[in-house]
């Protein structure tokens, strides 16, 4: 009889007392609350219920993980086109050099996949300092006596290294984003070298094109003289080669020039024809008084530098990772576990079914934590970062100081050059006692006019690097 009331127990039905007879279908049943506690009764009851809840979700994950090999995982959503931006308005006089740098920056997708990737290594970090979820575990043993017991264990977080763990996400994400710095940095000297270029080189075709017509006139006079038995073939056979290599000076010319704007396309994505430059040259005076104060600049371009910004991050991350090893060392609360056990004796006996309420609390003892080789790590870590720095800072300050000293040499050589071009008057023609005299020395002042305007590009270039050290590429 003992073990009919086990077996009803177990399948929930109502148990029936000694000495009734259980053939007679008119037996009363006696309710199982008069011969166990209620609370009891209710445990096992509330127990029972969760466990085949708990085993038939168990039972639908398994079936879930075991998909065949050969199913196709699902399809990916498509994922939304994005258009390219569009072009700024362009202004009456053309484009500057800033507005292209914005526009290029704007739309290109590598500057913003590297904050995006700064995002993301800052969530990496602070993903250790999410909640772990609780867990639950549910345990029935049926031998001599039926035994139920429940654990739910929830899991403490630890301050202190959480703390330390979001300034080195932090550091990390600051890290990444000077690399996205650099990246813009370096668009925007690239579309400033690619616009002097441009600029330079169609002022030097205009030039050609004004040489070509000078050599295309002094060749008419010395055919007009080779016909009059005046001029030799030797003549017209030089100025023919001369007439050639301009031509291929041109052609050169004209390919870089168009080399340039292909360039400016690519980067911007406008379109060659609606690709206008503000042909204003700088003002080189001007420019060199905003640069007067050399040790100004040199602590301006430290305070905006990548590099330097990139150290510096780095410094803190290590700093950061220095401090979670530290606070590792600290002992703190591993989990806190609340559980509930019965045992049904399977007896009519209320005496031998007991319940009990425990609560556990469990510690990490941090014995290893202190012989730990992360803190030796952190610490390397921040002294190759204290060194780039330093070495960072070097580097900026002699390429500065030297930037500074070409583009004030540079200058004054261009302003000596347009002086001493200045002083030598345009020929006239009839002020020449030829027109072969009037012919060469034309020729020769727009060669002389052409030199100024490498002079100027070179200029321009210097100018280009010390403003990507000072990051001012959006003024």
């Amino acid at each position: 009889m003992d073990r009919i009331n086990r077996i009803f127990r177990i399948s929930g039905q109502w148990p029936v007392t000694r000495g009734q007879n259980t053939s007679d279908p008119c037996v009363s049943l006696v309710p199982a609350h008069t011969i166990a506690p209620k609370r009891l009764l209710l445990g096992r009851w509330i127990f029972r219920v969760g466990y085949w809840i708990f085993i038939l979700l168990l039972g639908l994950v398994a079936g879930c993980a075991t998909r065949p090999a050969h199913e196709p995982p699902p399809a990916p959503a498509a994922a939304p086109r994005t258009l390219p931006a569009p072009p700024p308005p362009m202004p009456e006089a053309g484009y500057t050099w800033q507005d292209l740098a914005r526009h290029a920056i704007a739309a290109n997708p590598d500057h913003a996949a590297i904050l995006a990737d700064a995002r993301a290594e800052y969530f990496r970090y602070k993903s250790r300092t999410d909640l772990q979820d609780p867990r639950l575990a549910l345990d029935y043993t049926n031998r001599d006596t039926d035994r139920y017991s429940g654990n739910l264990r929830f899991y403490i977080p630890n301050p202190f290294v959480n703390e330390h763990t979001l300034r080195t996400g932090d550091a990390a994400r600051r890290e990444t984003e000077a690399q996205a710095d650099t990246l813009k940095r370096g668009i925007a000297l690239a579309i400033y070298a690619l616009v002097q270029e441009t600029l330079c080189e169609e002022r030097a075709l205009a030039l050609l094109a004004a040489r070509e017509n000078v050599l295309a006139d002094w060749a008419a006079h010395v055919k007009e003289r080779q016909d009059a038995r005046v001029a030799t073939q030797a003549d017209a056979l030089a100025l023919d080669l001369q007439r050639l290599r301009l031509k291929a000076a041109i052609q050169q010319k004209r390919l870089a020039a168009q080399t340039a704007r292909r360039s400016l396309h690519v980067l911007t994505q406008i379109p060659d024809g609606l690709l206008a430059l503000n042909p204003a040259p700088p003002n080189w005076p001007a420019v060199l008084n905003t640069l007067a104060d050399e040790q100004h600049l040199i602590e301006a371009a430290c305070a905006r530098s990548a590099d330097l910004a990139a150290a510096r991050a780095a410094h803190d991350k290590a700093r950061a990772t220095l401090d979670t090893a530290k606070a590792r060392q600290i002992p703190w609360l591993a989990y806190a576990q609340a559980g509930y056990g019965a045992r049904d004796s399977g007896t009519s006996s209320p005496s031998g079914d007991t319940n009990e309420w425990n609560l556990r609390l469990a510690f990490d003892i941090p014995v290893f934590a202190w012989m730990s080789a992360e803190k030796k790590m952190a610490a390397a870590a921040m002294q190759a970062a204290t060194l780039r720095e330093q070495g960072i800072r070097q580097r900026i300050r002699s390429e500065t100081t030297g930037h500074l000293a070409d583009l004030r040499q540079t200058v004054a050589l261009l302003d000596d050059y347009r002086a001493a071009l200045a002083t030598v008057p345009e020929p006239v023609r009839d002020a020449m006692p030829d027109a072969e005299t009037y012919h060469r020395l034309t020729d020769a002042r727009l060669s002389a006019a052409e030199h100024a305007l490498q002079t100027e590009l070179r200029c321009a270039l210097i100018y280009g690097h010390i403003l990507n050290a000072l990051g001012a590429w959006d003024p």
